[in-house]
């Protein structure tokens, strides 16, 4: 085992025994994590207030046993697969030693330690986004149009788990026209790829069709109910709180982006999408 993978290791191990050292006995499961559990016993394409992955979780879990390990190993799991993917992606982008561990230390201590202590699609979310942005490296990268149909199948998977990795596609899709990378418009993969992730999505889409589109009634209620109260500046304020201790890398990232072209046509892509 080399140097690198020990230290990987290390980081995932680290990252399992933290996620279960912050829970307490003391407290009981919390209000939506009993929902998604619920779910495994009404197995459906679509539910009113998430799509159906969660509930293919639940009923994995159920087989399992329904304990506390098992529903609090899966929020987990992803947080760990989130340091791993982040770890091989600083890879691709040639970062040493340092980078890595510097890459894996942002991650794990970052307001992801709570996320992942809690049953609910947010942790698989994240993951869903970093993995789909490393096909997109991986394919700038090898220019191979498996990453295209790899990147759909992510996509699809992370559509049925949380709709807003709609979000992910509308800022990358002014961001990849704003670099030469543009190029990726004029590749027939791409469209069969989204055929494929359409298809991978199309029960949850009927689903949502034959009931009246339950997800539009579900935002309307948020909005009235809860985004209401949320103030802007305050939202935003959080945002840099969630990464506070990253702070530093994150705006060293941007000074790479304005400064380093060797950086520019790849960072650029995955930068701008998140700003939008």
């Amino acid at each position: 085992m080399t140097k690198k993978t020990t230290i990987l290791v290390g980081f995932i191990g680290l990252k399992f025994l933290l996620q279960f050292l912050l829970l307490s006995n003391e407290y009981d499961l919390q209000r939506d994590e009993y929902l998604h559990l619920d779910q495994a016993n009404h197995l459906s394409w679509g539910y009113l207030s998430v799509p159906p992955f969660t509930s293919w979780t639940s009923y994995l879990i159920q087989l399992l046993g329904n304990s506390i390990f098992w529903i609090k190993f899966f929020p987990a799991l992803y947080g760990v697969l989130t340091i791993f993917i982040v770890w091989k992606a600083s890879e691709e982008l040639n970062g040493n030693l340092f980078a890595l561990i510097l890459g894996a230390t942002c991650v794990l201590f970052s307001a992801l330690l709570r996320l992942n202590t809690l049953y609910q699609p947010n942790s698989f979310d994240v993951l869903s986004w970093t993995v789909l942005y490393f096909t997109l490296l991986k394919y700038i990268k090898t220019d191979q149009a498996k990453w295209l149909y790899i990147g759909a199948a992510v996509f699809a998977i992370g559509f049925l788990n949380k709709y807003n990795i709609l979000f992910l596609l509308i800022g990358l899709f002014p961001s990849l026209l704003l670099t030469k990378q543009r190029k990726l418009f004029f590749n027939p993969n791409l469209y069969f790829a989204a055929l494929l992730g359409f298809a991978l999505i199309f029960p949850n889409l009927l689903w949502q069709y034959n009931n009246n589109f339950p997800v539009f009634h579900h935002l309307k209620q948020l909005a009235e109910t809860q985004l209401v109260n949320v103030d802007r500046f305050d939202f935003l304020k959080n945002q840099l709180l969630f990464f506070i201790g990253s702070l530093l890398v994150i705006f060293s990232s941007f000074y790479a982006l304005l400064f380093n072209k060797s950086l520019k046509n790849i960072v650029f892509s995955f930068s701008h999408s998140y700003l939008l």
